[in-house]
């Protein structure tokens, strides 16, 4: 007869087994989403600090053509600065990418692992049960 005594342990060793890889996930979904919050926290200072310095620039022009250069160097500092800051996004975005495909990756061969090998464990009970019951009814003949 199988043996059919409930381990709380292995049930709860087996469940934190198969429940950390989405642990992990959200882990890295975490890191993920303070990198990007910190990401866009400086393209608004960078915003900010654009809008102040035209401004300062408006007050400070005395003519409309100091005005126009002045605005004109603003947009083009503005310019540059907010193209460093879509190639850190395109970088930031590459990173989580390649972080999560590897992390899934990781996962799902282990999910596949485990389930081989639970595979062949059941498989092997089973066929010792059918060969007890096989030898059991070969004795009752």
């Amino acid at each position: 007869m199988p043996d059919f005594n409930f381990d709380p342990k292995a049930a709860l060793d087996s469940y934190r087994e198969a429940l950390a890889p989405t642990l992990r996930a959200q882990q890295e979904a975490l890191k993920t989403i303070e990198r990007f919050g910190r990401y866009h926290y400086a393209v608004a200072g960078d915003y900010l600090e654009w809008g102040l310095a035209q401004a300062k620039a408006s007050l400070a022009s005395s003519t409309p053509a100091e005005l126009a250069g002045s605005q004109t160097t603003l947009a083009t500092q503005f310019g540059e600065k907010f193209k460093a800051r879509i190639q850190e996004l395109a970088s930031l975005t590459a990173e989580a990418q390649s972080s999560f495909n590897q992390l899934f990756g990781e996962a799902t061969a282990k999910a596949a692992d485990t389930i081989k090998a639970k595979v062949a464990e059941t498989t092997a009970k089973v066929s010792e049960t059918t060969s007890k019951m096989a030898d059991s009814v070969k004795k009752a003949s």
